[in-house]
């Protein structure tokens, strides 16, 4: 786009702001069951619903590859970002915003929150989340701590994330698509511990994902055939607790 056009943007930047506003709101009303400072690994649900999870991007290309499969097949998932990749990559950030993903914080370098003071803690969660919040207008209510590293300090009512608005949000399903480059190994290994309610951990970031573009494309096609709908976490997190709880 030329800067002699200004008027061309206005409408893709509409667009953008209206969406990230309707997935801040989806994620404020997730946190009424599952608290700021609450710690989340799968959520027990009577129905057939898996929520698909990415680290550490936004990384083009494999970012856009894995947009593209889920466009595709037309299913959403959950991108839990880094806030420096979110301002070196603000164009695909605001993309998943834009086709309807929901977006969660995973730090400002992706650092270990456990060895941390108290106080660099803070800093890595804020800064995150204000960078997120800057790039796509979304407010992010849900945290993913890098390497899943967790300590009294962070969790629980009274911790850094609860400080931040933020639930806590790990996985039941372990991919392992960081020790391995095989598609195969990551799909297979997946769909062995797939349940309802699970949370399954990929990563679009931190290194060469494109075996993680192959799998998620095998994966999606076979759990779909199996009955399973995908959702993203602020929906799974705020689906009705079948056993009555709240």
């Amino acid at each position: 786009m030329s800067r002699g056009s200004p008027g061309r943007a206005v409408l893709p930047t509409t667009i953008v702001v209206v969406v990230a506003t309707l997935a801040a709101t989806i994620a404020a009303a997730a946190s009424r069951r599952y608290p700021a400072g609450a710690v989340v690994y799968r959520v027990p649900v009577a129905e057939r619903v898996v929520a698909l999870t990415f680290d550490d991007g936004p990384r083009p290309p494999f970012t856009d590859a894995i947009l593209d499969v889920l466009r595709d097949q037309g299913i959403v998932a959950t991108f839990f970002l880094v806030g420096e990749n979110v301002e070196r990559y603000p164009t695909l950030a605001r993309r998943i915003v834009r086709e309807g993903h929901a977006i969660g914080n995973h730090g400002w370098a992706h650092r270990a929150l456990d060895g941390l003071s108290t106080g660099a803690a803070r800093n890595e969660i804020a800064h995150g989340a204000r960078a997120i919040r800057q790039v796509t207008g979304v407010q992010p209510r849900i945290l993913r701590p890098p390497f899943g590293a967790l300590d009294a300090r962070i969790s629980g009512r009274n911790g850094v994330a609860a400080e931040h608005d933020q639930t806590l949000v790990m996985w039941s399903v372990e991919t392992r698509d960081w020790a391995t480059r095989s598609p195969r190994a990551v799909a297979v290994g997946t769909l062995r511990q797939v349940e309802p309610g699970a949370v399954i951990l990929l990563h679009d970031g931190g290194g060469n994902r494109e075996h993680v573009v192959t799998a998620t494309r095998w994966m999606v096609g076979h759990l779909a055939r199996q009955g399973y709908r995908f959702v993203t976490v602020p929906q799974l997190l705020n689906l009705p607790d079948p056993r009555g709880r709240r």
